[in-house]
């Protein structure tokens, strides 16, 4: 028999199945045959990676404004060292939650903290693995503590034992319905990315550092590969091969070694596994765009009940991001 998985659309008339778009059907054989995937399908180990911070720490908190006064005045975007970018609503418990429910064929997850975990983590789960950015750095010693995700994001392909393909989640995604391996990787395992529909100099502040960032990665693909960058990236779990990042490591290492060095985001950091690796996947040729199912909201929305209510109500999305841009009052932080 040949299957896929489906699910009930009830509508007044009459309830139908569809295609829940989880990739390819699956062939079963009735005698003792193997199953044989299809050829459509991603079979390699996946794993996942967090970046995580606990901004209430006390050690952390004490550490920030001493590394924050050190920086000149003028020197990156304000909104670069806003502490309210670190707020924590537990998030990642949500987020963890929803990945176990939905791609249960994630084989490791690994937790990247400043030597933090959050007080509910069961820590001594198997396929969790906690990695101090220590571990990581090539340099920890000048380049530690940091507070700049970008300068993180760079030391990835350093954790022990992480799989070629991996998915990067930040704590602001969620999972919304079941997924396969095919939403991230092609059947030959290439990444499948989300491209946004703005390019970044149309943002409505372009001295944001996540816009900084994407201009300097346009400019590193022009003087490598003769070709130009495009579009942004939607703020989705993103699909990575270990080897793009192993090689912009080599290619670009001037650059990646400055943005790990930098403690707060700067003007010229790049940013890898949210976009340059993207591009770079696409010019070796192991990487292709998607139209990811996905809704994006902003936790300052002025209408905030309404936004959520209609998450709830509505289609399911494989993946939505809850996001602070702008502040969130005392009232919206409530309802939160």
């Amino acid at each position: 028999r040949v299957w896929s998985v489906q699910k009930a659309d009830t509508t007044p008339k009459k309830t139908r199945m569809r295609n829940a778009g989880l990739g390819a059907l699956w062939a079963v054989y009735p005698n003792d045959d193997p199953v044989v995937p299809d050829v459509q399908d991603f079979i390699g180990p996946v794993d996942a990676v967090y970046t995580w911070v606990d901004s209430e720490d006390p050690e952390w908190r004490a550490s920030y404004p001493e590394f924050d006064a050190s920086i000149p005045a003028g020197n990156s975007h304000s909104s670069n060292r806003d502490l309210a970018r670190y707020t924590s609503r537990d998030e990642l418990k949500y987020s963890l939650r929803s990945l176990e429910l939905n791609a249960p064929w994630i084989r490791k997850i690994y937790l990247v903290t400043a030597g933090q975990a959050p007080d509910w983590l069961d820590t001594t789960d198997t396929n969790l693995v906690l990695v101090d950015h220590s571990e990581i750095f090539d340099d920890p010693e000048t380049s530690l503590p940091t507070f700049n995700s970008h300068a993180i994001e760079t030391q990835l392909c350093n954790i022990q034992g992480l799989s070629e393909h991996f998915i990067y989640v930040n704590d602001d995604i969620f999972f919304g319905s079941p997924l396969s391996p095919n939403v991230f990787f092609t059947g030959q395992g290439h990444v499948k990315y989300s491209l946004a529909n703005a390019h970044y100099s149309e943002a409505s502040n372009p001295q944001l550092a996540v816009n900084l960032a994407a201009q300097k990665n346009s400019e590193l693909l022009q003087a490598h590969y003769g070709r130009n960058s495009s579009l942004k990236f939607r703020h989705v779990a993103h699909p990575q091969r270990k080897r793009i990042h192993k090689f912009i490591r080599e290619a670009f290492s001037k650059e990646v070694e400055a943005t790990a060095h930098q403690k707060f985001r700067h003007e010229d950091d790049i940013s890898v596994p949210s976009s340059l690796a993207h591009y770079v996947a696409a010019a070796e040729g192991i990487g292709v765009p998607v139209v990811a199912d996905y809704t994006y909201i902003d936790l300052g929305h002025k209408h905030l009940s309404m936004v959520l209510f209609r998450l709830v109500r509505g289609r399911l999305r494989q993946m939505f991001c809850l996001n602070e841009v702008s502040s969130v009052d005392s009232t919206e932080n409530k309802r939160v």
